[in-house]
């Protein structure tokens, strides 16, 4: 049979593909605040695969331990940070001592079939039946975040399941791969050789390997955007929810009470004479007051409710399935709880102007003017207390 391709340059361009893409991965890693989990793990991954590759091509050149020894185990080392990273990228727990057995039966058996019986068959059952293992953990890892999130809306998954189908795919390689090494002779079918059968089998490895490793630069700029998204939704001072995440969750509760004229409130909540504190305290101080009065109020709230900062030293609280004497009960709560003093920072009050929903209202613009007339009424009225309208 005439060959076709070239093994070795095929082998060579997937693997200063996967190089690049690693390097890549690893200035992402480096350049980005907060830190992507796993991301280290899948660019030292990439690395490795990419040496690993590089070496194969240089078999009959170089010297047999640095083509066989050390590129097996920078591939399997390779596969398995694959593995790790992801799971760390999902926040997911890891049981690493089965895997270092099974790392180093491989690594044994790799040796053995190199230096003490020359075996091809052995170090492709040894060798690829590690990375099939490997391989199948990493698809585990997938199938279990994409089932914790069943029901989210695809899109917000599209790297993830891009992701997990290649990982699959190249699992169901291996496996393949690994079959064929126990089942059938392995005359002429070395990483090099130009059979019919070994082209399909390095062409699907190199293709797969190059396409994880887009998945993994796709899941990590869903991560980078995910973090964006956050912290325009999270106040970067207290930690509470941002004007922006209150005004959607106000917009959210609107339409929802339209449709089954559901009840909900609104607290719009100032704290009284915060500029006196600044002045006199500094703005440190200022600061402190208002994290810890955060703290304070989110403890008294319930898990449904949701506060947020509209900015200075205003808040607001949204109050989902909450009447207006209801709303008015739990003002007086936050009242008292927004007093309670804390070691070296000065005692503050607040002002409360309370609101609900009316189906009037023609959108939330007509709520939060309420909110707002009524906190202004306590604000007049001698602060420190609530007031409804």
């Amino acid at each position: 049979m005439t060959p076709t391709y070239d093994p070795r340059t095929l082998l060579m361009l997937a693997s200063l593909l996967t190089g690049v893409m690693g390097i890549v991965l690893l200035l992402m890693a480096r350049a980005t605040t907060p830190r992507i989990p796993g991301v280290r793990y899948w660019a030292v991954g990439s690395l490795l695969t990419a040496v690993a590759g590089i070496l194969i091509t240089l078999r009959g050149v170089a010297p047999v331990w640095l083509t066989y020894t050390v590129e097996n185990t920078a591939a399997m080392l390779g596969y398995a940070l694959f593995w790790v990273g992801s799971a760390k990228h999902f926040g997911q727990p890891l049981k690493l001592k089965g895997w270092a057995v099974l790392f180093a039966l491989a690594w044994i058996g790799q040796t053995y079939y190199t230096y003490v019986e020359d075996s091809l068959r052995g170090r492709y059952w040894s060798l690829t039946g590690y990375v099939f293992v490997a391989s199948l953990m990493h698809a585990m890892v997938f199938a279990r975040e994409i089932y914790r999130h069943r029901g989210v809306h695809g899109q917000r998954l599209l790297g993830t399941y891009f992701t997990a189908f290649w990982v699959i795919f190249s699992s169901v390689v291996f496996g393949a791969r690994w079959l064929h090494a126990i089942f059938e002779p392995q005359d002429g079918q070395g990483m090099l050789d130009s059979s019919w059968l070994q082209a399909l089998y390095l062409g699907t490895f190199s293709f797969g390997l190059v396409i994880v490793n887009i998945g993994f630069l796709l899941l990590a700029s869903e991560r980078i955007r995910r973090n964006f998204e956050d912290l325009a939704m999270t106040d970067a001072l207290t930690g509470v929810r941002s004007r922006r995440a209150v005004v959607d969750a106000a917009s959210d509760l609107f339409q929802r009470s339209k449709r089954s004229r559901e009840p909900f409130a609104v607290l719009s909540i100032d704290l009284d004479h915060f500029k006196a504190i600044n002045d006199q305290f500094g703005h440190q101080s200022g600061d402190g007051v208002l994290q810890a009065f955060c703290r304070r109020m989110e403890d008294a709230l319930r898990q449904s409710d949701v506060f947020g900062r509209l900015g200075g030293e205003e808040f607001i609280v949204l109050l989902p399935a909450t009447t207006m004497a209801q709303a008015g009960e739990l003002a007086d709560r936050l009242l008292l709880a927004a007093v309670t003093s804390e070691p070296n920072l000065p005692g503050v009050t607040v002002s409360i102007g309370c609101t609900d929903w009316r189906v009037a209202d023609a959108s939330v613009d007509d709520i939060f003017n309420r909110a707002d007339r009524a906190l202004y009424a306590a604000k007049a009225a001698g602060r420190n207390r609530a007031m409804h309208c």
